[in-house]
C-alpha cells in the first residue's frame, strides 16, 4: 500500500499521540510540539510558498539571482521580526522591491485563545499571491516548518496553541511574489477556545477575579465568579466527561468536567442543582447544572465560581473573554507603494519594534531624515530607514 506524504505524516502523528498522550497530560506538551515540528519537517505538506518557489525555479520567468534575493528577504524577515499585541490590524503597501517582499511580526497568543489571521488584498491573486506562514517560537527561535499556512483558496489561518494553559509565542511571516506590487491588510484576532459557562451571559457578568483575597487574605481566589439569577443554566464549556460531582465544603454543590482534547479540568461550584452525574459524557453547550449559592457562598448573591485546572489552578479569564473586536482602520494616509517621507524637522521621533508608545526604542530618527512608508497600524507607520532598518514610528 502506498501512502502519500500527508497520510504518512498523519499515521506517524497518530502513533506518537497514542504513545505520548499520558505523558503530554502530565506536562510533556512541549516535547510533543517539538516532535510534531520535526515530523512536519520530514513529512509535512509543503506550503503555498514552497510550492510556488519550486515552480519558479523550474521556469525561465525569474533568474537565480532574483530567487536568491527573494529567499534572503524571507530569511531576514524570519529572524528579525517586529512585534505587536493582539488584536492587530495593519495595512502594508509594497512596491515590488525584493528586500521588502517579506515582512514578519511576532506576538503572544494568550492561554485559552484561538488565533484567526486574515488578509485582504487589492492585488490579483492569480498573478500576485501573498503567502502567509505561522511559526512557533521556542527560546526565540522558529521551528523548521510552519505550524500553519494559508492557501490562495482559503486566505485565513485558524490556530489553537498546543498548550492552552500557558499560551504560545508565535511569528507570522508574509511574503509577496517576486517583483509584485501589493497592498494588503492583515487582521490578527483571537477568540475563546471554550464556550461561556453561564447561559445568556458573557465576561461582563464576572465580578470577582483571579487572585482576589479570601478569608482575610489567608488565601487567594482561584477562579472567576460569574453572577446570574438563581436557576440560570450552566453549560459545558467543552465536550468531555464529568469526572466528579460533590456536595459540601467551600464549593457546595460542584461539578468537575474533564476535556480529553486538552487535558484541562473545568470546575463549577456553588450550584443550585446538578444536572449531570459522574462518568457522564457531555457535549459542548449541554446543561450541567444551575446557578446557586451553596457552600461558602450562601451569604452572597447567586453566582458560579468557575475554575480551570492544568495540574494546578490557572486564571480562567482569558478563556472567558469574548472574541476580539477588529481595531478601527488607521486614520493615517498611505497613498502609494513605498512612499517617500521626511521625518518632521521638529520633535523626537523614535523607531520602535512595535506600534505602541511604550514599544522598545531602536533609536531616535534624525529630524529631516528620509524614510519609506511601508504600512500603517493605528497611529504608527511601518517604515524603512536609510540604513535598511524596518520598524514603527509615530510622527504626531
Amino acid at each position: 500500500m502506498h501512502l502519500n506524504t500527508n497520510a504518512r505524516f498523519s499515521l506517524l502523528m497518530l502513533i506518537l499521540l497514542v504513545v505520548l498522550t499520558a505523558y503530554a497530560g502530565c506536562g510533556g506538551r512541549d516535547l510533543l510540539g517539538d516532535i510534531e515540528d520535526t515530523l512536519r519537517g520530514w513529512f509535512g505538506p509543503r506550503t503555498e510558498r514552497t510550492k510556488f518557489r519550486r515552480q519558479l525555479a523550474k521556469s525561465d520567468t525569474v533568474s537565480e539571482r532574483t530567487l536568491a534575493l527573494w529567499d534572503t528577504a524571507y530569511a531576514i524577515a524570519k529572524t528579525t521580526p517586529l512585534r505587536t499585541e493582539l488584536p492587530h490590524r495593519e495595512v502594508i503597501y509594497l512596491d515590488g522591491a525584493l528586500p521588502l517582499s517579506a515582512q514578519a511580526v511576532r506576538f503572544t497568543l494568550p492561554p485559552g485563545r484561538r488565533l484567526r489571521v486574515r488578509y485582504l488584498t487589492e492585488a490579483d491573486a492569480a498573478t500576485a499571491p501573498l503567502f502567509g506562514e505561522l511559526y512557533r517560537l521556542t527560546d526565540g527561535r522558529t521551528g523548521e516548518r510552519p505550524r500553519a499556512s494559508w492557501s490562495a483558496a482559503a486566505p485565513e489561518i485558524t490556530y489553537r496553541t498546543a498548550d492552552p494553559a500557558r499560551g504560545e509565542e508565535l511569528l507570522l511571516l508574509v511574503q509577496t511574489a517576486p517583483r509584485a506590487v501589493a497592498r494588503y491588510e492583515l487582521q490578527l484576532l483571537t477568540e475563546p477556545t471554550i464556550a461561556f459557562p453561564v447561559a445568556g451571559k458573557d465576561e461582563a457578568a464576572i465580578q470577582s477575579f483571579w487572585g482576589a483575597p479570601r478569608d482575610g487574605g489567608r488565601r487567594k481566589h482561584e477562579g472567576n465568579d460569574v453572577f446570574a439569577p438563581r436557576g440560570t443554566d450552566l453549560l459545558a464549556v467543552a465536550e468531555g466527561t464529568v469526572s466528579r460531582t460533590g456536595n459540601g465544603g467551600l464549593g457546595g454543590k460542584t461539578v468537575w468536567l474533564r476535556d480529553p482534547d486538552t487535558g484541562l479540568r473545568y470546575y463549577y461550584a456553588h450550584l443550585d442543582e446538578q444536572r449531570v452525574s459522574r462518568g457522564q459524557y457531555v457535549s459542548r453547550g449541554q446543561v450541567v447544572g444551575t446557578v446557586g449559592n451553596t457552600g461558602n457562598a450562601r451569604t452572597t448573591p447567586p453566582h458560579l465560581h468557575f475554575g480551570i485546572y492544568a495540574g494546578g489552578a490557572i486564571d480562567p479569564y482569558p478563556f472567558l473573554q469574548r472574541a476580539d473586536d477588529l481595531p478601527p482602520p488607521s486614520p493615517l494616509p498611505l497613498r502609494r507603494p513605498a512612499q517617500d517621507f521626511r521625518v518632521p524637522a521638529r520633535g523626537n521621533h523614535f523607531l520602535r519594534l512595535s506600534p505602541a508608545r511604550d514599544g522598545f526604542r531602536v533609536r531616535r530618527l534624525d529630524n529631516g531624515a528620509a524614510v519609506r512608508l511601508l504600512g500603517v497600524s493605528g497611529r504608527f507607520y511601518r517604515v524603512e530607514t536609510g540604513r535598511g532598518e524596518t520598524g514603527y514610528v509615530n510622527f504626531d
